[in-house]
């Protein structure tokens, strides 16, 4: 059964018709929003204050009939654990009915059951599992990811199965039809397994994890062959940067796209970036360790041509937390998917990440940057090794680097000064 969802306030007004949208349904001097844009206007709790009461509701769509699960009331459930209870029961890890949803702790572990004479069924294991491990995990899709593929692909035929009669040649069976045709996915679902299974060894409820086994022998030998993000041809970066500065589109858009050009870095570190990790005195951007892939704090030196494109921005924006705001929209920021559909209007197919292959082969074909320099300027991780003894970031090496490939990029040419067009 597929699913589509949505999750919207539900807020009692003081009087009938106090709410001006598009499309909306009067119960009980209750006024639901059902228009999605109206819904991301009245996103923001402050907007709720004079409004009475506010219910949290998910809207799910299964096999096209609609119905409406209350989830909870505000304050008692705040918008983020709304958010995290909407997705939980879409996943059907949690029924709103008959579950009582608690927020994990800041600080620590959900304690782990006390061992008894039962022995629990693998689902139930792995719901433990998946508590324990939801806490380290701050992307939704990757929370979600990590329960339904359990869910597809091996609670219907394990899941009501007791841990401890479950054995090799049982997992063998459930991922052998799905291990070559989407490999992937059966690799990391069999390592979830066996993340679950470890749990119920450490529980003692079983001695040895079925799960544990050597891949190329139950399966046989899988070649995968790599294929990398489209990317632009280095000679062809400053057409893109001229077309750029011509593109019919919104002017925010516009400087991030140019921004993220000049920088390569990734989308979410623009998109995400603070006014406050901008040290424009010092030139300096730094990009906080929960906006970056590998959660560690990254600098990187301000050029002559961005410091520009933040001059512009302030005008835009400069009133606003974020450099790239947005406040109608979920993260308060530009969409995540705005800058690859710009970018693919110039090439067809190309990627934001295809952006930073392109500024990486130029520094590689320069021939005069060294290899840790080329890293630290993607911010990629190097060998465990390398980073023990590695404690310096490159910063004042990489400036003149940067200044080259933007010089590169724009042909030494400033971007337009939106202060000039005033």
């Amino acid at each position: 059964m597929q699913f589509s969802a949505v999750l919207y306030p539900v807020f009692k007004a003081k009087r009938k018709g106090t709410i001006n949208v598009n499309s909306q349904t009067d119960r009980s001097s209750t006024t639901r929003i059902v228009t999605r844009s109206a819904c991301r206007r009245q996103w923001s709790l402050s907007a709720f204050k004079q409004r009475g009461g506010k219910t949290f509701q998910l809207r799910m769509t299964p096999n096209g009939k609609t119905k409406w699960i209350t989830l909870g009331h505000y304050p008692e459930l705040s918008l983020r654990d709304a958010r995290m209870k909407s997705m939980l029961t879409r996943a059907d890890i949690l029924d709103p009915k008959t579950d009582v949803y608690k927020p994990p702790e800041i600080i620590g572990m959900p304690d782990l059951p006390e061992k008894n004479e039962a022995i629990p069924l693998f689902r139930d294991v792995a719901k433990v599992w998946f508590d324990r491990k939801v806490l380290g995990l701050s992307n939704g899709k990757h929370i979600q990811q990590n329960w339904n593929t359990l869910k597809t692909y091996v609670f219907p035929q394990l899941g009501a199965l007791p841990i401890d009669q479950i054995k090799q040649r049982h997992l063998i069976a459930v991922f052998d039809p799905i291990w070559r045709i989407k490999h992937t996915t059966a690799k990391r679902t069999l390592g979830r397994v066996e993340e679950v299974f470890e749990l119920a060894k450490l529980l003692e409820h079983i001695e040895i994890n079925p799960a544990s086994f050597k891949r190329q022998i139950a399966f046989g030998r899988v070649t995968i062959q790599t294929r990398h993000q489209p990317s632009l041809d280095r000679s062809r970066a400053p057409d893109l940067w001229q077309w750029i500065l011509k593109h019919d589109v919104a002017e925010d858009v516009r400087q991030m796209l140019m921004v993220m050009l000049l920088t390569g870095k990734r989308t979410k570190e623009v998109r995400m970036v603070q006014w406050i990790d901008l040290e424009l005195d010092q030139l300096i951007w730094t990009s906080q360790r929960e906006h970056m892939k590998m959660r560690r704090a990254h600098r990187i030196p301000i050029c002559k041509q961005l410091d520009v494109i933040f001059d512009n921005m302030s005008l835009l924006t400069g009133t606003s937390d974020a450099v790239f705001a947005r406040p109608k929209n979920k993260l308060g920021v530009i969409d995540e998917n705005c800058a690859r559909l710009e970018f693919q209007k110039f090439y067809p197919n190309i990627t934001e990440h295809g952006m930073r292959a392109t500024f990486r082969t130029w520094l590689r074909k320069q021939n005069c940057y060294s290899q840790d320099l080329m890293e630290t300027a993607l911010s990629h991780e190097k060998d465990p090794m390398v980073n023990a003894y590695m404690r310096d970031d490159l910063l004042d090496e990489r400036r003149p680097t940067m200044q080259n490939w933007a010089d590169y990029v724009t042909g030494g040419a400033m971007p337009p000064r939106l202060q000039d067009q005033l």
